[in-house]
């Protein structure tokens, strides 16, 4: 099987992923974006969360220590972290993608309450904004993902009966705004010490993936100044023994 892409340091395959891991090996960081078990769009891809089978075939191909960032859903991310653990991934951290575009996929409970009364509403106005699974080009399902919308214009109308008012400004779902990235690690060879220089996995860059204070007030609201002091207490026998308190000069941090 040939490459879909290749030049010096980048090859990318366009195949079933269960065909291409086997061939794979001394991977030493992995970036994912699986299918959420959300049925985006009403596609059979997107049914479930990728099994088992397919961490272990990544686990296999990494090196010991190697780093893995899966993106999941808010509602299933769940599942992928346990078929993670399952697969012998350790699960290190949880991190977050935020962003401000997501498409509410709420039910206006007081237009259905009116809906299931067979009370027809008056409409006093007309909206943009963007569109739900129902107008897509190729149909959809309510869990449609969020960047895929369309233009369209809505109703504005007033609750008609007396039990819709009381359920105005209802719904049954949040504005999507986040989705989860699960941080999993492959175990290490013995020690942190030793996988790292034996194979150059196991650890993060922290320093070169700090965000850049924005000038010295953010810098002085984030950390505390110039010299610290400290009082370490020592453990001994389980008597705690108080010793003298130490100066020390503040690392010089190049942000959060």
């Amino acid at each position: 099987m040939k490459p879909y892409y290749e030049e010096k340091g980048i090859t990318i395959w366009c195949a079933d992923c269960k065909e291409i891991l086997p061939k794979l090996s001394d991977v030493s960081a992995v970036v994912t974006d699986p299918p959420y078990g959300l049925k985006f769009m009403g596609k059979d891809w997107d049914k479930g969360i990728p099994g088992v089978e397919f961490w272990r075939l990544i686990l296999a191909a990494c090196k010991p220590g190697a780093h893995l960032l899966a993106f999941g859903g808010t509602r299933t991310h769940h599942r992928l972290m346990c078929a993670l653990e399952d697969a012998g991934w350790e699960i290190r951290d949880c991190l977050m993608w935020l962003y401000g575009t997501g498409f509410p996929k709420s039910m206006d409970v007081s237009s259905a309450i009116d809906k299931a009364l067979e009370v027809g509403r008056v409409e006093i106005g007309r909206r943009s904004g963007r569109t739900g699974p129902a107008v897509q080009p190729n149909g959809g399902s309510v869990y449609s993902d969020d960047n895929y919308q369309w233009p369209g214009e809505f109703s504005i109308t007033n609750p008609a009966t007396e039990a819709a008012k009381q359920w105005y400004g209802w719904g049954t779902a949040l504005k999507p705004a986040w989705e989860p990235i699960i941080m999993a690690r492959k175990p290490i060879e013995e020690t942190v010490a030793r996988n790292v220089q034996k194979y150059g996995t196991g650890a993060l860059n922290i320093d070169t993936s700090r965000i850049e204070y924005q000038g010295d007030d953010d810098k002085s609201s984030a950390t505390c100044q110039g010299k610290c002091t400290s009082k370490p207490g020592a453990l001994a026998g389980g008597t705690q023994h108080e010793v003298k308190r130490v100066d020390f000069e503040r690392p010089k941090l190049k942000g959060r």
